[in-house]
């Protein structure tokens, strides 16, 4: 069944599309012909300015893509408006040549004309919005990551956000870098784990801030991940404990990063770790996982000493 409809959309797309556009092109290319070239001004400048805009529009993305390189968002959208107004000059260009030049069968022809022109500026405006919306997302802006420029692009409808290389004005890199549900560049939340740590933050960086809690309940989970340029965080963290994590928190971790939240494995530093589940004693993490329990509702806190870089990740079931 899916098989029937990929083939009838493709059907759609050939008979409303690329016909009506091969028809349109055998046109003006007689309309260039039976004019003289004194008339020519302005039926063929047009045509082949919108041409060579779809080749580069198209062709240009398709040459970039070899080289790991894709338009940006400027150079995107400038490109497909132009090429979407050429093409409505063009159109009426060449209905109103036929309907001037034709010398048999006018009406027939005109008539052909019109109905092709409409139907590829129909289809052609719908189905290149589309490319364009997935191509060019409404997000764009360049900034410092990692110690090194890159290009965030954001889709605000599925809450996705994306980083790539930085090669200029009109171009970036096609393969995505990192991915994250929160903006890679500027500000981002602490989300209250200074609080929740009794720390203070202020002197680095949010690299990464994610938070699903919401609905019944208020379950989810919240990743925090902060960099540092020297040690002074480290001053504060007197109370906590030496790597590596114990068995229990070990897998504590592991779903931390089977959940895409990760926190990196044989490292240097310390940890924390909060269970609000153990009345007797919330700092001790070992009875997370025990079998009588329903529910989590726990936190842990790992400090990299090398990369002076603190996670976060909390989880409420």
């Amino acid at each position: 069944m899916l098989t029937l409809r990929v083939i009838s959309l493709y059907l759609e797309l050939l008979l409303l599309l690329v016909v009506p556009l091969v028809v349109l092109t055998a046109q003006w290319a007689l309309a260039l012909k039976r004019l003289p070239p004194e008339r020519r001004r302005g039926l063929l400048p047009v045509g082949c300015v919108m041409f060579a805009v779809a080749a580069l529009l198209f062709g240009g993305e398709w040459l970039l893509g070899l080289s790991g390189l894709a338009w940006r968002f400027i150079p995107l959208w400038t490109l497909a408006l132009l090429l979407w107004l050429l093409g409505w000059a063009a159109g009426i260009l060449t209905i109103l040549d036929t309907y001037r030049r034709a010398e048999r069968h006018r009406d027939a022809l005109t008539g052909l004309a019109i109905f092709c022109f409409a139907a590829a500026m129909f289809m052609g405006t719908i189905l290149g919005g589309f490319w364009v919306m997935h191509k060019a997302p409404s997000v764009e802006r360049v900034g410092e990551y990692e110690g090194r420029t890159v290009v965030e692009t954001g889709i605000p409808w599925d809450g996705g956000y994306h980083i790539y290389e930085y090669h200029g004005p009109l171009v970036r890199g096609s393969g995505s870098l990192a991915q994250s549900e929160s903006p890679f560049i500027g500000e981002l939340p602490l989300r209250g784990i200074d609080r929740t740590l009794g720390l203070d933050l202020s002197a680095g960086t949010v690299t990464e801030s994610r938070d699903t809690h919401g609905g019944m309940g208020n379950d989810g989970e919240t990743f925090v991940v902060i960099r540092f340029a020297d040690d002074r965080l480290e001053e504060q963290l007197a109370d906590w404990e030496p790597l590596p994590l114990p068995p229990e928190l070990e897998r504590l971790r592991q779903m931390a990063q089977d959940n895409a939240y990760p926190i990196p494995p044989d490292i240097e530093g310390l940890y924390w770790v909060r269970d609000e589940q153990n009345q007797s004693d919330p700092s001790d993490g070992s009875h997370i996982f025990d079998g009588d329990r329903h529910s989590y509702n726990c936190a842990l806190a790992v400090y990299d000493r090398e990369s002076k870089t603190l996670y976060y990740y909390e989880l409420d079931t």
